[in-house]
C-alpha cells in the first residue's frame, strides 16, 4: 500500500503510474491552506488519479504550502480520514473504503464528498485504461543539468511552456525578494535564487544537488 504525504503533482501522477502498473492500492491526499482533499485508489477497481485530474495544473497556477501556508488542524483531518482507510484495507474490508474525493475546508467548516464510483467507467483514462506509464517512463519528466562550477541546477520542462511572469511575480511578491523584465524573473528566498524563463526553464542557484534544486522548486514554485 502507498500513502500519499507528496506535495507536487508529477510525485503523484509517478507513484498513480506505479500503483496502477503493480495493483498496488494508494491513497491520495494533499493540503493547501485550510483545504484538504483525499481519495482512495484500487487499481483495477475504482479510478485512478489520472481518471479524476487528467494532466496537473500548469505550473506557477496552484498554491503551495509555501505561498498558501497550511492551516495545521487540516493536516491532522486529512491523515486521519487516510489512515482509517488504510485500515480498512490492510484488515480485508476493501469494500467498506469510500469511493468518493473527500474535500475538507476547515476554515469554512465545509465537508464534501464527490462520488467517483462510475468515473472509472465514464473516462477514456491514458493510464488506467491505455496503460500509458509516462511519468514512470520518464518521458514526463523534467530534464536537470548542473550547471559547472556555479552553484546551480537548471530545470527543463519536456515541452515548453507559456509563463506569464507578472502574474508569477505578483503571486511570489509575499513569499521572497522578486525582480522581473520581459525576458526572466527572479525568486531570492531561504538562501536560494530561483530565475524563471518564460518557456517553463528555472535555474535554481544556491545549490548543485539535483533533488534539492527540485524540491526548492516544488516548494515555491509547484509540480
Amino acid at each position: 500500500m502507498i500513502l500519499d504525504g507528496t506535495d507536487n503533482f508529477e510525485t503523484r501522477y509517478l507513484i498513480n503510474d506505479l500503483a496502477v502498473r503493480e495493483s498496488i492500492p494508494w491513497i491520495f491526499a494533499g493540503i493547501v491552506g485550510s483545504a484538504g482533499q483525499t481519495m482512495t485508489i484500487l487499481p483495477g477497481e475504482t479510478a485512478c488519479l489520472r481518471c479524476l485530474i487528467s494532466q496537473p495544473p500548469p505550473v506557477g497556477d496552484a498554491q503551495t504550502c509555501e505561498t498558501a501556508g497550511i492551516l495545521g488542524p487540516a493536516v491532522g483531518v486529512i491523515a486521519s480520514i487516510e489512515a482509517s482507510e488504510a485500515l480498512k484495507i490492510l484488515s480485508g474490508h476493501r469494500e467498506a473504503t469510500s469511493r468518493s474525493l473527500v474535500v475538507v475546508d476547515l476554515w469554512d467548516n465545509r465537508l464534501r464528498q464527490i462520488d467517483l464510483s462510475n468515473l472509472r467507467n465514464q473516462v477514456d483514462c491514458p493510464t488506467c485504461r491505455r496503460g500509458d506509464f509516462s511519468w514512470l517512463s520518464g518521458s514526463r519528466a523534467d530534464q536537470h543539468v548542473v550547471l559547472c562550477g556555479r552553484g546551480a541546477v537548471q530545470l527543463t520542462p519536456p515541452a515548453p511552456r507559456d509563463w506569464d511572469l507578472a502574474a508569477m511575480a505578483a503571486r511570489l511578491a509575499g513569499v521572497g525578494r522578486v525582480t522581473r523584465n520581459r525576458y526572466l524573473l527572479r525568486l531570492a528566498v531561504d538562501g536560494y535564487q530561483l530565475t524563471l524563463f518564460p518557456d517553463g526553464r528555472a535555474i535554481i542557484s544556491g545549490t548543485d544537488d539535483i533533488v534539492q534544486a527540485r524540491a526548492v522548486y516544488a516548494r515555491y514554485i509547484g509540480h
